[in-house]
Parts: C-alpha cells; sequence; structure tokens
C-alpha cells in the first residue's frame, strides 16, 4: 500500500489519508471488521453495515460505486495501525464529519463523490460521481485538480438519485 507519510522537520503537519478535518462535529464509532472477511482494510477506506449475531458494529468494505448497500462511513487514520485486518476494531466516521481523502481524478467543490475500494498497492479513492442507482461516499468540500491530491469530503453516505 502507498501510504502517505509526514515529513518529521516540517514546521506544519499536511493532512493525512483518512484523518478528520473539523473536529468540533465528528461523527466516529467504533466497528469490527467482518470476522470472515478477507481483504485487508486502511484509512479512507468505507466500509458498510453487515449482518451478524455480534452486538458490536459489523462492517465490511465497500466494493465500490455499485454496491447495493450504503456505506456507513469511512475509516480513519490512526497513528498507531496502519492496516486492519478481519476482525479487528477500527473507528469509522459517519455522516456529518469531514475526512481528508485521496482524489482519483479532478474533482469540483461540491460534488458527489463515491468511493473505490483499496487494492494491494493502491489507497481508496474518490471520484466524481452523479450516476443514478451509485453510492455516494459524500460531498466534495475543496477542489481536487489532479489524481493523487487529498480532499476533504462531508461524509454522507446515500444511494445517488
Amino acid at each position: 500500500m502507498t501510504q502517505l507519510v509526514q515529513n518529521q522537520n516540517q514546521f506544519i503537519q499536511t493532512p493525512i489519508l483518512g484523518q478528520v478535518s473539523m473536529i468540533p462535529s465528528p461523527d466516529i464509532v467504533s466497528a469490527r471488521i467482518n470476522p470472515s472477511g478477507v481483504a485487508v482494510y486502511q484509512a479512507g477506506q468505507a466500509v458498510k453495515l453487515i449482518a451478524g449475531t455480534s452486538t458490536e458494529i459489523l462492517v465490511d468494505a465497500i466494493t465500490g460505486p455499485t454496491d447495493a448497500v450504503v456505506a456507513l462511513g469511512v475509516i480513519i487514520f490512526n497513528i498507531r495501525k496502519a492496516l486492519y485486518a478481519a476482525g479487528d476494531v477500527c473507528e469509522v466516521a459517519s455522516g456529518g464529519s469531514y475526512v481528508w481523502l485521496e482524489s482519483s481524478a479532478a474533482i469540483a467543490r461540491g460534488a458527489t463523490v463515491s468511493m473505490t475500494s483499496a487494492t494491494a498497492g493502491n489507497d481508496p479513492t474518490v471520484a466524481t460521481d452523479n450516476t443514478s442507482g451509485h453510492n455516494i461516499i459524500g460531498t466534495a468540500i475543496d477542489v481536487a485538480t489532479a489524481a493523487g491530491q487529498l480532499i476533504r469530503v462531508k461524509i454522507s453516505p446515500n444511494i445517488h438519485v
């Protein structure tokens, strides 16, 4: 995975993929990743609720914009843990939270964005998506002029109408 890192000698820290922004009003919950899942999960990855008998919130990765289940939110950055495996507990930013996410192309401010899944060697990314029936993760708050830029996204999971 291409993990973004901080330069320890800079005066102001730059945003990190999955880092929460606008701290006063985040909606963050703890959730357990699908114990029978096989994927590797990381900060910035969109997750959805799954069925199970646990008393904990159970989540699994969103497979992309055509996933029929609405996302719960996005796994947030944790300084102690870069990657998550099946059965791990993670923190998920839900509706109303502002999270730094990576763009897959140019994105206009105010555009609705959908999520792509993380793959081996690639971070999850967001892209402008206005397609009816697609799983939307939120609204772009910042402008991305190219792929690979971190922008703030207001998390508001829904199905685009």
